[in-house]
């Protein structure tokens, strides 16, 4: 009868290991997702710059490249930051299960 429950106990604690490195999977895709949509955003936006830009009477270069670095600017902070962010604990996750196979 101990065996019964030491194995219970075994396909439990496996459970809940297995169960462990999905939610840490699902995390991941996630962080990738977000960091894949903000790009993608981001690149919409200097887009609608160039839109705005186009529809424009008397729109100029120079006023492109003001109209450019501002929309530059502003977001490529937020940017650097989440893909920053996202490398770093891609680059984390990997050295730690490095350490733990050793």
């Amino acid at each position: 009868m101990e065996g019964n429950i030491l194995t219970d106990l075994g396909q439990r604690i496996h459970k809940v290991v297995v169960k462990k490195s999905t939610v840490d999977e699902k995390r991941e895709k996630n962080r990738g997702a977000l960091a894949f949509v903000f790009v993608i955003l981001f690149f919409c936006v200097i887009f609608v710059t160039f839109v705005i830009g186009y529809t424009t009477e008397g729109f100029k270069i120079q006023d492109y490249k003001d109209l450019l670095t501002t929309v530059s600017s502003i977001l490529s902070g937020p940017l650097g930051f989440i893909i920053g962010f996202y490398f770093k604990e891609k680059y984390d996750a990997g050295s730690l299960k490095e350490g733990s196979q050793e």
